[in-house]
């Protein structure tokens, strides 16, 4: 007796499960993706975020930003809109879909819903690969009451404009009912599916994604657009209109080569300073075109007041050994002047990660730089999207230094109070850019070189130079040598070697020391020589 019970339990939980089984989607077969590629599929909210939107939504089942998807949804009827309906999103159990109710006006109306695939990043299609999609509750017409039997066609465009169908997979082994039927209809080539089952204990009643009623495909091509076409398969003119109809369809499988995308603008970071207002000899920082300047070369692109400039090009490059790497431009049409964006596949890389973006350009238009010609992009795998990579340069007449050279006769003392010593309108008086006329030889000519940093940056790496007069070099009649004062140790090198500033008495270059000029700012440089020497 207890042996029979065991055996009729086994009996009730087979047929338990095997009941359960039918009231379940099935996976469908086609949901694959190849290596190297990021998978994904629809969640829940993108459900309903794409019915409660007319526009492009940021998809989440991105495959944590591999896939830089957005969706639009659209919707079209033909022969008629339908005398009520709604489009909604249905969830059983942990599966989501959406649910398309109509009550159509006669049996050749159609419903179609367009999803249209873009980058979100670049905006521009996006083609997806191994675009698997089910349909459920594709019932058949069981009578004169109902003259519709439903019917559900996928097509896809492809990167060559042409329009394929969704390939049929297979679901019989799991129970479904679903098989590819060719439309009857002209212009409405392809199979769609439909159901083969006309058992009314079968029908799918209610809200449901039972396998039973399920039909699924998957497009053999990349698509950036999918057409869900809802209509009648075989309507029959003898039948009454048709009443209430519905199917459910969701979106299972996608795949893409994750593609890194790296994008900016060169631009003139002249602050808004126009070409015509600009002056390579203008150091006045506190009136005039130059002064209250702070977007004035800066290295940083701030739009409205600068603006993209053309004729350069941009390349990714390997930082190490400067390779280039090929990449394909996927400018967007409406893109502002200057601008550039490029991508390449995950699987062009390999291992490097360590990628700069080189800046060049040919020409004498914009020649001065405001940033660095190569950028380090911080690569990092797991992010997909580099922009703001912008590239700054303006015009000759707008370079950031400006030097400016004065002189002073006197009678070379052994010390001289270069502060002390004004500006004036000539040499003998003061500082001056005058020329000197009719000096006589063994006085002496101070300078006073003033450099001005213009720029909102700071200027590294500064060196001044000035070589003193020889007799014979360049049209010199006679030579200059240093004088006393001493140079001030903390601007100059001194103390002898190849690269030393000429001592006392001797002739030669002038060099300052490797300094920084900060940025909007001013420096002088002095140094006194003794007019008229022979050597």
């Amino acid at each position: 007796m207890s042996i029979f019970r065991v055996l009729v339990s086994i009996v009730f939980m087979t047929l338990f499960f095997s009941s359960q089984s039918s009231y379940a989607a099935a996976p469908n077969p086609g949901a694959v993706c190849d290596s190297n590629f990021a998978q994904g599929s629809l969640t829940s909210s993108d459900y309903t975020n794409l019915v409660n939107s007319n526009d492009y939504v940021n998809i989440a089942g991105n495959s944590s930003g591999a896939i830089p998807l957005q969706i639009k949804m659209t919707i079209s009827e033909k022969n008629g809109p339908p005398t009520s309906g709604s489009f909604a999103v249905a969830t059983v159990g942990n599966d989501s879909a959406f649910q398309l109710f109509r009550n159509f006006p006669s049996v050749d109306s159609v419903t179609s819903v367009d999803l249209d695939f873009r980058n979100s990043i670049t905006e521009q299609p996006i083609f997806l690969t191994n675009v698997a999609m089910s349909a459920f509750d594709i019932d058949f017409a069981l009578n004169n009451s109902n003259a519709f039997d439903d019917y559900v066609l996928f097509s896809g465009v492809t990167a060559s404009g042409d329009t394929i169908n969704g390939s049929y997979q297979s679901l019989q082994a799991a129970g479904s009912n679903i098989r590819p039927f060719p439309d009857t209809r002209p212009n409405t080539p392809g199979l769609g599916l439909y159901t083969i089952n006309t058992n009314t204990a079968t029908e799918c009643p209610g809200t449901n994604l039972d396998v039973d009623c399920q039909g699924s495909v998957q497009f053999s091509e990349p698509v950036s657009s999918v057409k869900i076409r809802y209509s009648n398969a075989n309507y029959r003119t003898s039948y009454r209109n048709p009443t209430n109809q519905q199917i459910f369809f969701r979106v299972d499988n996608y795949c893409y080569v994750p593609q890194y995308i790296f994008s900016g603008i060169v631009f003139n970071d002249a602050g808004g300073i126009i070409d015509a207002e600009a002056d390579a000899t203008k150091d006045n920082l506190t009136t005039g075109v130059y002064a209250n300047r702070p977007n004035y070369f800066n290295g940083v692109f701030n739009p409205p007041q600068e603006s993209g400039i053309s004729g350069s090009t941009v390349r990714l490059a390997n930082c190490a050994n400067g390779t280039t790497y090929p990449t394909q431009s996927v400018l967007k049409p409406e893109a502002p002047t200057g601008a550039y964006q490029i991508s390449i596949p995950k699987t062009t890389l390999g291992s490097n990660t360590n990628l700069c973006l080189v800046e060049s350009r040919t020409g004498n238009t914009y020649p001065i730089r405001t940033t660095s010609d190569s950028r380090n992009t911080g690569f990092s795998a797991t992010t997909y999207n580099y922009p703001n990579n912008n590239f700054g340069r303006v015009i000759a007449a707008n370079r950031a230094l400006v030097l400016k050279k004065s002189q002073y006769i006197n009678d070379c003392p052994a010390t001289l109070d270069y502060a002390s010593i004004n500006d004036a309108p000539t040499p003998l008086t003061g500082f001056s850019t005058a020329m000197i006329e009719g000096i006589a030889p063994g006085r002496c000519i101070a300078y006073k070189i003033t450099a001005t940093n213009r720029a909102n940056t700071k200027i590294d790496n500064f060196i001044m130079k000035d070589v003193l007069q020889k007799k014979g070099t360049g049209g010199a009649l006679v030579t200059s040598v240093l004088a006393n004062p001493a140079l001030a140790t903390a601007d100059y090198i001194t103390g002898g070697g190849a690269n030393s500033s000429p001592a006392i008495g001797e002739n030669g270059t002038v060099r300052t020391k490797n300094l920084v000029l900060e940025p909007r700012s001013k420096r002088n440089f002095y140094f006194n020589t003794k007019y008229g020497t022979s050597q």
